[in-house]
């Protein structure tokens, strides 16, 4: 059994990794999905000079109340700002990082000389004095929240993406891994194979369909079971208890685009 903390992106909180930790906890494994944001954590004028610093306050109390231990540290977007810093701070707490299509942080750079260009320009245009807009990409309605996905939502501090990094250099970082999905790539993209390459980071690649937390949970939990579990029993059904109707996996499955022909197709022979 192996131990993970997923953490999630900006303008959300740890209800975002509902499905993908409900499929880890079915695998055997041990699950935290904290927020260090968002509705429940928001912030205001006492942290404003530092959300980064205040993100990662609240990470460090919380791993230290929960006890954790060789953790596997999961970073999507924004928090790949806070998996180096919180390895660093609490190192037998971290085993390992995981970013997936986050950010691959800049000792002295923010978030916005870091990420790729055509998100520095959405988080400009969603911006109003100081604080930005909430903004996700994928339709985030799907997600089993049993209550509307925009009320969730927080707006998020500008200088989150404008501060300077100050966590630990990539040389002082645990055992990292980067798993990226093609539908980021992009001329000039730090998440490009060989920007990710470039530093030193082993790279796997799973097309996930614009929202790798609601296309296709059981297969990201898989794969990160499989990098860190690699004996653990797996289940082979595929991505079909996704809680998402017909017309959603045929948009990103293809794997169940797959399956779904073959019965059209023998249904066509039968008839």
């Amino acid at each position: 059994m192996a131990l993970f903390v997923l953490l999630h992106d900006a303008f959300q909180g740890g209800w975002v990794w509902r499905q993908t930790a409900r499929e880890l906890r079915d695998l055997g494994h041990e699950v935290h999905t904290p927020s260090f944001a968002g509705r429940t954590l928001p912030f205001g004028p006492e942290n404003a000079d530092s959300p980064a610093g205040t993100a990662l306050d609240n990470l460090i109390r919380y791993a230290e109340a929960e006890n954790l231990r060789d953790a596997v540290l999961v970073c999507t977007g924004w928090s790949g700002l806070l998996g180096p810093a919180l390895a660093h701070a609490l190192p037998s707490a971290v085993s390992a990082l995981v970013f997936w299509d986050a950010v691959l942080p800049e000792p002295g750079k923010s978030f916005m000389e870091v990420c790729p260009a055509d998100l520095a320009d959405a988080i400009d245009g969603n911006s109003e004095a100081t604080e930005v807009a909430p903004f996700v990409s994928g339709p985030l309605h799907w997600l089993e929240c049993g209550e509307d996905i925009t009320s969730l939502l927080a707006p998020f501090p500008r200088r989150g993406f404008t501060e300077p990094y100050a966590g630990p250099a990539r040389a002082d970082w645990p055992e990292a891994l980067f798993v990226h999905s093609p539908e980021m790539d992009a001329p000039g993209s730090p998440f490009t194979r060989e920007a990710v390459e470039g530093a030193g980071i082993p790279w796997l690649e799973l097309d996930m369909y614009e929202y790798p937390l609601l296309a296709r949970a059981q297969e990201l939990a898989r794969l990160l079971a499989s990098r860190t579990a690699p004996d653990a029993p797996r289940d082979t059904v595929g991505c079909g208890r996704n809680a998402m109707p017909h017309e959603m996996r045929m948009q990103y499955c293809s794997h169940y685009r797959r399956r779904h022909a073959l019965t059209m197709a023998c249904e066509a022979n039968e008839a």
